[in-house]
């Protein structure tokens, strides 16, 4: 509670912040790879052919289509929505409701040698 009420004092009184040493250089990150592919295609490093539906050969199309539909069949049927039964949904407080609500419960504050010089 004395840390609260420091905070709480200093707060009221103003606070003074510390002075920053920029000397220091900045961190630097790596690019991912799709920022790097990305960066590429803006700064046009690469000239992009478009890509028509004809020149992917149809036993290929025919091909990927028949294995899904091969894996969609092999799995089983599903059931019914009405026929589904599904769990009451449980609420979890999250913490800032508990916060919250500690809040809200939480006894009267005293006045503090703060506040008398407003």
């Amino acid at each position: 509670a004395r840390f609260w009420m420091q905070l709480i004092g200093e707060l009221r009184m103003g606070v003074k912040l510390k002075k920053v040493n920029y000397s220091r250089t900045p961190i630097e990150y790596e690019l991912t790879p799709y920022e790097i592919l990305m960066d590429d295609i803006r700064s046009r490093r690469y000239t992009l052919r478009k890509v028509d539906g004809t020149m992917i050969p149809p036993s290929v199309k025919k091909d990927a289509h028949a294995m899904i539909l091969e894996f969609i069949r092999s799995r089983p049927p599903l059931r019914k929505a009405s026929e589904r039964k599904l769990p009451p949904a449980r609420r979890e407080v999250t913490p800032r409701e508990q916060l919250l609500a500690s809040i809200q419960i939480g006894r009267p504050l005293r006045p503090t040698p703060y506040s008398r010089r407003f």
